[in-house]
């Protein structure tokens, strides 16, 4: 498992860094849009399993809309495929006409869906528009992040997080993410070119930047854990092998991401120059 792990990582992670930092923006939201979408994709799955309705088409064509707006820089256009997704996807299971007891919970979970892949989707492309440097901080964060929690934790984990949601994560886990996002993330603020301010102040900043995003990714984990508990899935599929599903991979990033691009957008002088 362990060994399995690390292969697929040793494989995807160069290759996701070299479309990121040698591709154009096109390339990045390609490959963040089919990424998130097969990540939707299980989302869907997850509804079905539940015994719910999810018009995965629609749903499709509205995610697509929302990465779409985000490449383009659309602020408008990015309100609308929001706007759309709650209009649309009830209007859908309504015409579709299934028993009654699941109309709501149908559209609600089906329009969370998109909404909730579709925006740390459209948030990781609006970050690439900004530059490669954000998204490699971001992702370097949380893949150590990950990382640590699951080596302390394996060695060192004793006090259940949330028992109910995730037994196997610990909080000495918990905190070694913390730490390493705090680590990488004064380390990446150094060595990142075009990173804003003196080493020192780089550094605190990064440090302080990387715990609070770690702090984020933990949650974005536990969350997407109650998904998959609420309809008895141990993995959202099967797809990276010793990961899981591509939703188990990613739930970290789509819920940093938009936090991640909301700091920089309040705080510009972050941003690199």
């Amino acid at each position: 498992m362990r060994r399995t792990r690390e292969a697929t990582a040793v494989v995807l992670i160069p290759l996701v860094l070299f479309v990121l930092v040698k591709g154009p923006l096109l390339s990045w939201a390609a490959l963040a849009g089919l990424a998130c979408a097969a990540a939707l994709h299980e989302f869907h799955g997850l509804i079905r399993c539940g015994g719910w309705l999810a018009p995965r088409a629609l749903s499709f064509v509205l995610f697509a809309a929302i990465v779409g707006a985000a490449y383009l820089g659309s602020a408008p256009l990015l309100v609308a495929a929001a706007g759309a997704v709650l209009v649309a996807v009830p209007t859908a299971v309504l015409l579709a006409a299934p028993r009654e007891p699941i109309w709501l919970v149908s559209s609600s979970a089906t329009a969370f869906a998109t909404l909730y892949v579709g925006s740390g989707a459209a948030a990781i492309v609006a970050l690439r528009g900004i530059g490669w440097e954000p998204v490699v901080f971001l992702l370097g964060i949380v893949w150590a992040g990950d990382s640590a929690a699951y080596y302390v934790g394996t060695r060192f984990g004793k006090r259940r997080l949330a028992p109910v949601v995730s037994p196997k994560k610990s909080w000495e886990g918990f905190w070694g993410q913390v730490v390493a996002g705090a680590v990488f993330g004064a380390l990446l603020a150094l060595l990142l070119p075009r990173v804003p301010g003196t080493p020192a102040v780089a550094a605190a900043a990064g440090a302080l930047l990387g715990a609070f995003l770690s702090v984020v990714a933990v949650v974005g984990d536990l969350v997407e854990s109650t998904f998959k508990r609420s309809c008895s899935v141990k993995d959202s599929g099967g797809l990276l092998p010793g990961h899981g599903g591509l939703l188990d991979r990613l739930d970290s990033l789509l819920y940093a991401s938009p936090v991640l691009f909301g700091i920089l957008a309040l705080l510009p002088e972050l941003r690199p120059r």
